[in-house]
């Protein structure tokens, strides 16, 4: 404990605080409370930071902000084709830190494979810069109310680091892992989900549908939801205004598992999806 202590005395005297590099805005900073922007941040090299531009005034209305740890398709370091929906999901009062540096455009820089580590580096350096004095994060952070999401092959790396116990929540884009082994995950690694898990896929032309059906039946020991969006195809609604339709479900997910808006469990507990045509919902092991 003494160490522990010493540490985050030596984190709050010299840290660094986080200082925005570049910045960017999408559909007008989505549809929320809280106009967001995108960044590229000192604090956070190799990731962007999708978050409310005033993030003050978003703690003032929120309190501390719940944080969406995100990794890509193809386990790519670029987050530039899930960008609409991360602006959403910020602009709704949340932190979202995505794996891979910022682009402008999908040939400014070569892509390579993320780490799967970098889940959990994110969290490591957000638990820093709450801890720093001068950053925009500090104290803005809530430690306790951490999601971590993953679109297909990203989905995987979330499974591959499921066992980070500050994760409480888990969303699945667009994957399972069914019999497969990727970014070193097998369905072995389905036992280290120990919080809430939805998986959020797109009909029959989705090749992740058939894995996310067989990843809900094997999962007995957390609550699990499963929605399929009946002609989402594989690239789901990300590249629509806010995101479209998968980023509207991930935010009913993500405001009732971390921010207790009960008023958003029926549409997954009792698949009330009048706001999602063309969506079913299926879920088991939720405590009444």
């Amino acid at each position: 404990m003494r160490v522990y202590l010493a540490v985050l005395l030596y984190l709050m005297a010299t840290g660094c605080a986080a200082a925005i590099e570049q910045s960017k805005r999408l559909d007008d900073g989505g549809s929320g409370p809280f106009k967001a922007i995108a960044t590229s941040d000192s604090a956070f090299a190799d990731f962007v930071v999708y978050r409310p531009a005033d993030i003050a005034a978003a703690v003032q209305a929120e309190g501390a902000l719940a944080v969406v740890i995100f990794a890509n398709g193809s386990c790519m370091d670029t987050s530039l084709p899930y960008e609409r929906m991360l602006t959403e999901i910020a602009s709704n009062g949340y932190l979202v830190i995505a794996l891979g540096a910022m682009q402008t455009r999908s040939d400014d820089r070569e892509l390579n494979k993320a780490a799967n580590a970098m889940m959990s580096q994110a969290i490591d350096l957000l638990t820093e810069q709450n801890l720093v004095k001068g950053s925009d994060f500090y104290r803005a952070v809530n430690l306790e109310r951490i999601a971590l999401a993953g679109h297909s092959c990203g989905g995987a790396q979330l499974l591959a680091m499921a066992d980070d116990p500050r994760a409480r929540t888990y969303l699945m884009f667009n994957s399972g892992i069914g019999d497969m082994t990727m970014a070193q995950a097998s369905r072995q690694q389905l036992a280290n989900l120990h919080g809430p898990t939805v998986y959020l896929v797109g009909g029959d032309s989705d090749v992740a549908t058939a894995n996310a059906q067989l990843d809900y039946q094997r999962i007995n020991h957390v609550p699990v939801a499963l929605g399929n969006a009946l002609e989402g195809g594989h690239s789901g609604t990300y590249d629509q205004a806010n995101g479209g339709s998968f980023a509207q479900m991930a935010l009913r997910w993500l405001d009732w598992q971390l921010k207790n808006q009960q008023s958003h469990a029926n549409v997954f507990l009792q698949a009330d999806l009048t706001e999602f045509p063309g969506w079913t919902m299926k879920a088991k092991q939720f405590t009444p």
